[in-house]
């Protein structure tokens, strides 16, 4: 991949990894839950990190145009990748924390 495209490519690969690991940590039985949330959450803040510094690349190298025709998308994928992300690990820790309580 030329130039600064592998931003975008690590940036969904990451995304798709945290909602990975969300889904993973929801369905975990035994105590290692939390563990894969911190990874999810990680790889989303990493998704997140990349999508931003390639819209620097964007600004850096004055292509107005494509910084303009992505924009909107891209902050609409960033809240929806947030929003889930942070849906299945809030649901994944709750679940979590139920099972120690009863335990």
């Amino acid at each position: 991949m030329a130039g600064a495209g592998w931003m975008n490519a690590g940036a969904l690969f990451l995304g798709l990894a945290a909602w990975g690991l969300g889904v993973t940590a929801l369905r975990q039985r035994k105590g290692r839950g939390p563990l894969y949330s911190a990874g999810s959450f990680a790889a989303c803040s990493a998704s997140l990190c990349l999508e931003l510094h390639y819209q620097a690349h964007l600004a850096a190298i004055e292509d107005v145009s494509a910084f303009l025709d992505t924009a909107d998308a891209v902050a609409m994928c960033a809240g929806v990748l947030l929003v889930v992300t942070l849906a299945l690990n809030v649901l994944a820790l709750m679940r979590h924390a139920s099972k120690e309580d009863a335990a």
